[in-house]
């Protein structure tokens, strides 16, 4: 099996560079305007080009992962070469009826990694085109599966799968860094107030996966009357902490939604 990853941008390198240590595929094409940055890619089994069209030509299942912007001259540049082709796209707010649209040959999936892809650790919510075979969606499961773990979603969610999953890292590292400086505050050394709040936030994610835990279950195992973790929900709740984090997602799929149909409006 052949791929092509087309934009060795952040997430598509980190896509190629986890499709390329699979047993499964032969070989893996990325291409990018300026290849570069991506010369310590090249391999036996991975190479680095410029030429979109001909790592199409030559791919089985072909990966799109340029910016929503590029997409129009990409789509309209590999056209010839998607027919019966499973394709793959990565972009934000791209449609899977504008994507049919400019390949109308090819078997559409439109997706949304995010960037724990980087480490082999995604979530990926994807949403099947018309026409896919039993074949079609293992390939795609299996592409997915290199890079983290996917969940099938209808398309009318992806603008808040962007919001949620998409976003998520920056909502989640900006409360690391809070917890963190709240580590200083009271005196703790910046390194072990680091390692404190990314082990916990981990461990806490871990702990409700494996356990089927909801997570309220969680924190009232946690919270002891007159304790201290009472103490500092108190403080959350006073400055609106769930309401402040249910707006950051709400307030991101509304810009999601804006600019997909500004995209939509584009012919």
């Amino acid at each position: 099996m052949i791929v092509a990853v087309l934009g060795g941008g952040k997430i598509g390198e980190a896509v190629a560079r986890g499709v390329s240590k699979s047993a499964k595929v032969s070989k893996v094409i990325v291409t990018r305007r300026n290849i570069a940055p991506l010369k310590q890619l090249q391999s036996s089994r991975l190479e680095v080009t410029t030429d979109n069209r001909r790592a199409a030509r030559e791919a089985d299942i072909i990966i799109v992962a340029v910016k929503a912007g590029d997409a129009k001259a990409l789509l309209e540049g590999i056209k010839g070469s998607t027919a019966g082709k499973l394709v793959i796209s990565i972009m934000a707010a791209v449609s899977i009826r504008k994507l049919q649209t400019a390949l109308p040959r090819a078997k559409i999936v439109r997706c949304m990694p995010n960037i724990a892809a980087t480490i082999g650790e995604a979530i990926t919510a994807y949403s099947p085109g018309p026409g896919l075979a039993t074949k079609d969606l293992d390939n795609v499961k299996f592409i997915l599966g290199c890079f983290g773990e996917s969940i099938e979603v209808p398309e009318s969610l992806m603008n808040a799968v962007t919001a949620l999953s998409g976003s998520g890292p920056a909502y989640i590292a900006t409360l690391i860094e809070a917890l963190v400086s709240g580590g200083l505050m009271v005196g703790m050394p910046r390194d072990v107030a680091m390692a404190l709040a990314t082990k916990t936030l981990t461990g806490t994610a871990d702990m409700l996966k494996e356990k089927r835990m909801h997570p309220a279950e969680l924190r009232d195992a946690v919270t002891t009357p007159a304790g201290t973790t009472i103490a500092g929900i108190y403080e959350l709740e006073k400055g609106s902490f769930r309401t402040s984090v249910m707006n950051a997602v709400d307030a991101a799929t509304k810009a999601a939604e804006r600019v997909a149909k500004k995209f939509e409006s584009e012919e």
